[in-house]
């Protein structure tokens, strides 16, 4: 009886203590798994954006890929506009021909091009199996009525398709009107004559772009925007499933409109991130060794307590035989230390060394950012120059900034240019000074030829982007004013045109250029156009750092807030409307932080006309070189 009234009490306690464990335990577990299951949702949000963020960049060089190989063959009726332009409006079919065969050479992908004089096609290239369209117009298709009246109209180039080609196949047609150029008079000013077209095979656009072939990508793309009606247009090309499977989307860029690329994995959007199965893998794991663990600890206090004493005993044996060890640690110590005395030295002075690099480098930093505001336009230099009133702004992101502007005055032709290197820093400012150098000599050469002056400019800045090994290039677009008449050339952001009475128009440079130092050869590329500017009227340029300066909202400062501004300020004197602008912009920003450079430069032709020494605007070159591509091709957006 004693036995059992002994042991109940015992039972009791041990049936409490396995409860009270096995509840520490389960909340051990809960917890831990709890943990998993959260940073597994961190994990899988992570990974779901990183997958985006890949794509996005894939799908952003197909997009450069496919805009490149459009303008490309785009491009080549500029050509044929200025040759019947300029040089013979009474081009034959052979000449036509001949023209076609050397304009084409060496470029694929184009199956045919057209003249259609009077809207009435006169000419083909080639003609054999093509003889049919000779008599055509293509306002008798009321599909492509509206696109032709909107490019005679706007002098625009107008790309529409895809379409079925009776031959076989399917292309895009890309027309341009054509109108003649005044003798002396300003290039396609004159009266209409037809259209050109080009004829461009989706296939080989499509295989320039690395869109077809790609069975082994790991992208599925599909576009859409017939005609370029973008977003709102149909789908032709590519599964139309792929814009319902939540799919990353790009806007191609077009004469008349956009398409629209969208692209999504080939597997599909992954659920879960790879790493999710091993977290969970990982977290049982834990949960059953964190668990057990805190059951052995609460449910068996007394083993604990045996380990602890066990533990001493331990201990006390370990002290005695460190006691023993002890002074052969110290002379391990003392040598020890010694080393590492030496090795500190040795970190002391390689910090040392680290300290007078950091300074050398922002002594460079400085020397550079000193030569970039020594570089700049004066303002006595703009004030000497008569019959203009000229005010420039420019606020780097960082202590060396990559954008550019000058103003120069050689022999009556006042020059002024304006760029953006990409990135900021040490290499982004190197290229700006060159870029400031190479205008200035050539324009003490007095190059006033728009071809050869940015030509010239190109391959001397690639030639040194190359022997610095860096990627980095740069927009530009040069003006020369004389005695109100203004050319443009070069490609950059928009000039804005203000006139006497705050109007305003804006002229696309994109047809006027290419990036400077991103390509040996961008001749073909460089055009040349011309504004008449009154007293009154003046011109306002800038970089990308004022209309996509962003707010704490991430909403970006755009183009129509400068024009507002500009607008409603061109009565004020020159330094008032730079003080507006600036005002405007930062009060726009706010607290945010300036992330790109801030350039602009205006310059307004004084009320009083007075006429500067002499004329000396830049032009494209020849009759021949116009001829070939140069002039004033319609093709805008």
């Amino acid at each position: 009886m004693l036995t059992i009234s002994d042991s109940a009490p015992s039972q009791v306690f041990m049936n409490k203590s396995i409860l009270k464990s096995s509840i520490a335990a389960l909340a051990t577990s809960l917890t831990i798994l709890g943990a998993i299951a959260f940073v597994d949702r961190a994990e899988n949000r992570r990974f779901q954006q990183q997958e985006r963020v890949n794509v996005v960049n894939k799908i952003s060089t197909i997009r450069a890929n496919l805009e490149a190989a459009l303008n490309r063959r785009l491009f080549l009726t500029r050509g044929f506009i200025a040759y019947v332009s300029s040089l013979n409006s009474d081009i034959t079919q052979a000449e036509f021909e001949q023209l076609a065969a050397s304009v084409l050479a060496g470029e694929t992908g184009v199956h045919s091009v057209y003249l259609y004089e009077d809207t009435i096609c006169s000419h083909v290239y080639p003609l054999a199996g093509n003889e049919d369209c000779i008599g055509f117009t293509p306002l008798s298709i009321p599909e492509e009525r509206e696109a032709v009246e909107r490019s005679i109209d706007n002098k625009q180039t107008v790309v529409a398709g895809p379409v079925d080609l009776v031959q076989g196949g399917i292309a895009f047609i890309g027309r341009s009107p054509i109108y003649l150029t005044p003798p002396d008079g300003v290039p396609e000013s004159g009266d209409y004559w037809g259209l050109t077209s080009v004829v461009i095979e989706q296939n080989a656009l499509f295989e320039d772009a690395g869109l077809v072939n790609a069975e082994d990508s790991p992208l599925q793309y599909a576009l859409r925007g017939k005609d370029g009606l973008g977003a709102q247009g149909e789908i032709f090309w590519g599964d139309e499933v792929i814009f319902e499977g939540n799919p990353v989307t790009s806007s191609i860029t077009l004469p008349n409109g956009s398409w629209q690329l969208a692209a999504v994995p080939t597997t599909g959007w992954a659920a879960r991130s790879p790493l999710s199965q091993w977290l969970w893998v990982g977290g049982a794991l834990s949960a059953i060794l964190g668990g057990s663990l805190v059951f052995v600890l609460v449910s068996a206090p007394s083993r604990l307590r045996v380990a602890v004493d066990k533990a001493t005993r331990d201990l006390q044996k370990a002290k005695a035989a460190l006691a023993d060890a002890n002074v052969t640690l110290e002379d391990r110590v003392k040598r020890r230390t010694a080393q590492l005395a030496s090795a500190n030295e040795e970190i002391s002075l390689l910090n040392d060394k680290l300290k007078e690099e950091n300074l050398h480098m922002h002594s460079k930093l400085l020397v550079l950012k000193e030569m970039q505001q020594m570089i700049l336009p004066k303002p006595e230099e703009l004030q000497a120059i008569a019959g203009l009133e000229i005010a420039g702004f420019m606020q780097p992101a960082e202590d060396v900034g990559g954008d550019y502007y000058d103003v120069l005055y050689t022999d009556g032709v006042v020059t002024l240019g304006i760029g953006d290197v990409t990135g900021h820093g040490l290499e982004s400012g190197i290229l700006m000074v060159m870029a400031q150098t190479a205008v200035r000599t050539l324009e003490e050469m007095r190059e006033r030829d728009a071809v050869k002056f940015l030509d010239v400019l190109n391959r001397t800045l690639f030639k040194n982007v190359q022997r610095m090994n860096t990627d980095k290039n740069l927009t530009l677009s040069i003006l020369n004013y004389v005695d109100g008449h203004l050319s443009i050339s070069g490609q950059h952001e928009e000039v804005l045109i203000i006139r006497v009475n705050g109007s305003i128009e804006r002229v696309d440079t994109i047809d006027l250029g290419f990036p400077i130092a991103l390509d040996r050869e961008i001749a073909d590329f460089i055009d040349c156009t011309t504004v008449e500017l009154e007293p009154g009227d003046g011109v306002v340029l800038y970089t990308d750092g004022i209309t996509e300066a962003e707010n704490r909202d991430r909403e970006q400062y755009g183009l129509d807030n400068l024009c507002r501004v500009i607008s409603q300020n061109w009565h004020k004197p020159i330094e008032g409307i730079k003080q507006e602008v600036i005002d405007d912009l930062l009060y726009f920003i706010g607290q945010q932080e300036i992330f790109d450079d801030i350039t602009f430069v205006i310059f307004k032709r004084s009320p009083t006309p007075q006429t500067l020494d002499q004329p000396g605007l830049l032009s494209a070159a020849t009759p021949q070189e116009k001829a070939i591509g140069t002039g004033q091709a319609a093709v805008g957006a």
